[in-house]
């Protein structure tokens, strides 16, 4: 089972991941007390089961690239899942894990680092901003009671690295630039560049510390997660490769075989 939960304050979305062999009612009580602890770190979202999907989720399964970074509680601590630039797999495990995917650009900001010295690997949160801030050790014992626990610490650490300044817009709204817009031609790097008055060089530098990979990139993952959306939501595959610029299905196809093989 898989549950996400919007947190517009932190700009992000708390998930957790059950496996389907170990559901319980104690668990399923345990993941409505994560909605609810969400909603205390973001009072003003609103209904948490508003923004909460639920789907069986399989061991192993395939992450595939989304442009975000997370933070997600492993053996009691607290790591950094970098922007990855092509699927993974990700074999699973035997409790629930608990997670805060950010949007793009921002946890960076919050670590205070490069994306792209985090790209395409985990990394212990207290190896980039040491071990007195970050709080992922000793989250509780494993099974349902550290799904509470775990969301308590995550959704407590990430308002503390909030707090503590605010953010530059410019990741988000390069991010928001590149994204795809329904019938829309996507950007050229040269046409985000030049709305965000930089050379071509200039955005790639930054595209690459505020996501961990260059702005074409990230086009690329934007556009093919649209069409696997549309996909998802009963369009044909030549409906959604229309609908998000793709010349053909033949185009969508290559990119989601770059990306995810």
């Amino acid at each position: 089972m898989y549950r996400e939960t919007r947190i517009p304050r932190l700009r992000a979305s708390l998930w957790v991941s059950v496996p389907d062999k170990v559901h319980s009612l104690t668990e399923v009580s345990s993941l409505a007390e994560a909605d609810s602890l969400a909603e205390v770190a973001d009072p003003d979202s609103g209904n948490p089961a508003d923004g909460l999907s639920a789907a069986h989720a399989a061991a192993p399964s395939l992450i595939a690239p989304d442009g975000c970074m997370d933070l997600i509680v492993i053996d009691n601590r607290i790591i950094i899942a970098g922007a990855d630039s092509t699927a993974r797999m990700f074999h699973g495990s035997a409790a629930p894990t608990v997670g805060l995917r950010f949007d793009s650009g921002v946890l960076p900001q919050l670590l205070t680092t490069s994306a792209g010295e985090l790209a395409d690997r985990v990394t212990p949160l207290e190896a980039v901003i040491g071990g007195g801030h970050a709080r992922g050790r000793n989250v509780g014992g494993g099974g349902a009671a550290s799904v509470t626990g775990s969301a308590r610490v995550l959704l407590d650490t990430a308002c503390g690295l909030t707090d503590r300044a605010p953010l530059d817009p410019r990741p988000m709204a390069l991010a928001r630039a590149l994204a795809v817009r329904s019938n829309s031609p996507a950007r050229t790097v040269t046409e985000a560049a030049a709305e965000f008055a930089y050379s071509p060089r200039q955005l790639r530098r930054l595209s690459a510390e505020w996501f961990g990979y260059g702005p074409k990139h990230l086009a690329k993952i934007l556009r093919w997660q649209a069409a696997r959306d549309l996909i998802d939501a009963g369009r044909s595959r030549t409906a959604a490769a229309a609908e998000v610029g793709y010349a053909d299905a033949a185009h969508l196809r290559r990119d989601e075989r770059s990306l995810i093989g």
